[in-house]
């Protein structure tokens, strides 16, 4: 290998070396004080202050503050009532994706929305009780408003003309950005609904495989859908033959982590997704044996796919229809460029 190349590894590797020892030492911390069974809300935590941190949320910085903690509070309460009764957590789905979306997508080359969308999604996939409960909605309220105050810090010398009544007066039927919000909030309330009816044991992966499908442009659903499917069946294989057959037990969290840090390197889609079912399936073997895991997952991954471009489909053609006509792919691309 050129000397060069090594020399260009080993200083991206050691650029990245502090982040990652800070995001191992956050979630360390995390857990030793709420407890491993909210480690998911340890890594919510860490994604919307590494997202936040960057992503301008397009509006008002003092307002967006206030938004990033009352988003937070969301998260802390609302995936709980949810899980009161299927019909009430329809009301309670709707209303908060609703809400997440209003407040963090407005900026969509931005993935602002990700730590509130992916987070609900996860801490109700993730449900506790009691004493651990306590300690997750305090530890969100508590991390949310650290997480608003560096916001407000970084963001503030920013200019910006719209406020959240701006956001909301421009939402109309013939925006991207409003069908998006419909699309996305409409998809995974009705799958959470059924889920919770049919008592699917995992349906937060077809959730978490719906949002990761249902870009703002319909048309990269295509191009990721090529690539979950298949890069599902390879985290699989490798947990398979990592942690069933060559890797022993007391080496398996050093595993877990030196592939956490490789994942810092990756642009790919494709790769990301092999990476993120490898990490999902880890968790859920923890829950299921490690074959219902991998067969849970790939399902899951095949009906969310095609969850997904039912719902392109259908909303579509619900939104041609609402406005008289067909979408002009060019004229989306040009909307997208101005937001």
């Amino acid at each position: 290998m050129d000397s060069n190349k090594v020399k260009q590894a080993a200083a991206a590797v050691l650029k990245k070396l502090p982040l990652f020892i800070f995001c191992v030492a956050f979630i360390s911390g995390y857990n030793s004080l709420c407890g491993s069974e909210n480690s998911i809300v340890g890594v919510v935590l860490l994604a919307g202050l590494l997202i936040l941190m960057g992503a301008d949320l397009g509006y008002d910085a003092r307002q967006a503050a206030v938004s990033i903690v009352l988003l937070f509070a969301v998260l802390a309460f609302a995936p709980k009532l949810s899980l009161i009764n299927p019909w009430i957590g329809l009301v309670v789905n709707v209303a908060a994706l609703t809400l997440i979306m209003l407040l963090s997508g407005h900026d969509l080359s931005k993935t602002g929305h990700l730590p509130f969308t992916m987070g609900y999604i996860m801490i109700q996939g993730y449900d506790v009780t009691g004493a651990v409960f306590q300690k997750r909605w305090i530890s969100l309220l508590i991390g949310g408003i650290l997480i608003a105050a560096l916001y407000y810090v970084i963001h503030s010398k920013k200019p910006h003309k719209r406020t959240i009544k701006d956001l909301v007066s421009e939402q109309h039927i013939d925006s991207t950005r409003t069908q998006w919000y419909i699309r996305l909030v409409a998809t995974l309330s009705f799958v959470m609904l059924v889920g919770d009816l049919v008592n699917f044991p995992k349906t937060m992966w077809i959730c978490l495989t719906i949002l990761s499908l249902s870009t703002p442009l319909a048309a990269e659903y295509k191009k990721r859908a090529m690539h979950r499917i298949p890069a599902t069946i390879i985290g699989s294989v490798l947990v398979f033959m990592l942690f069933e057959t060559l890797v022993p037990f007391q080496y398996q969290t050093m595993v877990i982590l030196l592939a956490g840090f490789m994942s810092m390197f990756i642009s790919s889609y494709f790769i990301k997704t092999i990476y993120n079912s490898f990490s999902a399936l880890i968790t859920a073997a923890l829950i299921f044996p490690a074959n219902q895991a991998v067969l849970i997952r790939i399902v899951a991954n095949i009906i969310g796919a095609v969850i997904a471009l039912a719902s392109i489909v259908l909303f579509s053609k619900l939104f041609q229809k609402s406005a008289g006509h067909g979408n002009d792919g060019g004229k989306i691309k040009k909307q997208l460029a101005h937001m």
